[in-house]
């Protein structure tokens, strides 16, 4: 599984949690982020929250 399918899946099982919550400031910034990844474009919180550098896939990952 690629690092986006991970996080793709990670964010829909928040966004389901959300929902059960009621939280709808936390599920619109959810849903806005999914449908950025599935649009191909950079998560809107991934970019404001990391550095570029923490935004690279690990080296090390990669070759295992």
């Amino acid at each position: 599984m690629s690092d986006y399918e991970k996080l793709l899946e990670g964010l829909k099982k928040v966004l389901s949690i959300a929902k059960a919550n009621g939280n709808k400031l936390f599920i619109e910034n959810i849903e806005r982020d999914i449908r950025a990844l599935e649009a191909g474009k950079e998560s809107p919180i991934i970019k404001k929250c990391l550095t570029p550098e923490e935004r690279m896939p690990n080296d090390s990952e990669q070759q295992t």
